[in-house]
């Protein structure tokens, strides 16, 4: 009995899990948890961690021996023994030498390395929007290939259907062999299609799989969804104040700036010069046996008082202001040619819904009524059909031209509206 149960229980196992879907957010948590380059960029803001770490040492101070003699001459003073029987001749110097920054140097560069973590911080989060919008491009195109898929599939049943009955009709001797070849044509040139959206389609698979880093997705595990008409009004209002606020290439010009005018504050310490404090001990050189002394040096700051590197820097600072307010400039049209784009494709797709895509449908049935009853050509048929299917595609390229400016919009600000 127990082994009924537990066959029936691992069945019931493989069927949910073979059974299981993806949404969209579902595949960005994969990305967030699976992806490569997320993981490995983590490593960066870990390194820019120990560099913190590191600049707030203070340097090792220098210890220095000197004056030891290895022999010993007439002239030489008999001293205690340093150690046992050893050192009665022996003259020694040690010096102890620890240098104290001055200006607030060492801090200044650890506000300096704090800024380069952000940039590190700011290039994984830019990594990150950057791979959740390729996902969502892939995602939403992978559903309007298939979508233009389902509408080739149901074109090429329908000319298969047709060159069946033309193929006999015309080995009959009812209808001319051309008419047959024209159906054979459109046909082939369908199924043309077929395969290369078969092909798009596995291309926008695969990079779903590659983002994931999930090689079992399959196509029938990726829930497609429809795409609402009305992304606009959840466009804030305040869409401009959230660019400069949330905007990673805003945010990564402003550290920049930052940094360049922290760099121009360590140039202006760099002028002032640091203090080496001394403690040296003398044994046997000075006319004390046992010298102990203290002492201090510093740089004099009289031919280079880092002028070159102040004013460099300076130049630096305008430079990194100039290229931040470039940068707003930029993101402001940006901004406002994506918020234009989406609310063309938003009118023209409403406009595009008035004639409904079942009425759509029903009107190829009832032109291939009118074909058997010859109450339209062959050709003009051929004609519907391949506008029908130009019509049909050019909404679902529309809507996911739509969808795409709509998520480069949200990746422009940073926002998830």
């Amino acid at each position: 009995m127990k082994i009924y149960w537990f066959i029936g229980a691992f069945l019931l196992t493989v069927g949910q899990s073979q059974a299981q879907t993806y949404s969209r957010q579902a595949l960005k948590d994969m990305l967030l948890q699976n992806n490569g380059q997320l993981i490995a960029q983590k490593y960066q803001i870990e390194a820019a961690d120990a560099l913190i770490v590191q600049e707030k040492l203070w340097s090792n101070p220098t210890l220095s021996i000197s004056e030891v003699n290895l022999w010993k001459n007439g002239t030489t003073e008999t001293l205690p023994y340093l150690f046992g029987k050893y050192g009665q001749h022996q003259q020694i110097g040690l010096e102890l030498e620890q240098v104290i920054e001055t200006a607030g140097k060492r801090k200044k560069r650890v506000n300096l390395k704090s800024l380069e973590k952000k940039d590190a911080l700011l290039d994984y989060e830019e990594l990150l929007r950057e791979l959740q919008f390729e996902l969502d491009e892939a995602y939403w195109s992978y559903v309007a290939v298939s979508r233009k898929e389902v509408l080739v599939d149901s074109i090429v049943n329908l000319y298969q259907s047709l060159e069946s009955q033309y193929k006999r009709q015309s080995d009959l001797n009812n209808i001319p062999k051309s008419d047959h070849l024209r159906i054979q044509s459109a046909l082939i040139n369908f199924e043309k299609d077929r395969v290369e959206l078969y092909t798009e389609k596995n291309t926008w698979l695969n990079k779903i799989k590659v983002l994931t880093q999930d090689e079992a997705i399959t196509e029938a595990q990726i829930e497609t969804i429809n795409i609402p008409l009305n992304l606009s009004q959840s466009i804030p209002v305040d869409l401009e104040k959230q660019l400069l606020d949330q905007n990673i290439g805003y945010q990564k010009q402003a550290n920049e700036r930052d940094k360049a005018q922290q760099q121009l504050l360590i140039e202006q310490a760099e002028k002032k010069p640091d203090l080496a404090f001394q403690l040296s001990y003398d044994r046997g050189g000075n006319i004390m046996r046992d010298f102990v002394g203290i002492g201090v040096s510093m740089d004099l700051p009289i031919w280079n008082r880092n002028k070159g590197n102040i004013k460099a820097a300076e130049n630096m600072v305008k430079h990194a202001e100039i290229q931040q307010n470039t940068v707003v400039n930029q993101l402001k049209t940006q901004l406002n040619e994506l918020k234009y784009q989406v609310q063309l494709y938003e009118t023209t797709l409403l406009k595009s819904q008035k004639l409904d895509s079942k009425e759509r449908s029903a009107m190829i049935a009832n032109y291939q009524k009118h074909l058997q009853k010859k109450q339209i050509t062959l050709l003009e048929f051929i004609d519907f059909i391949e506008a029908y299917q130009e019509t049909e595609c050019g909404v679902v390229e529309m809507t996911l031209a739509y969808q795409v400016a709509y998520a480069q919009l949200q990746y422009l600000t940073g926002g998830k509206f």
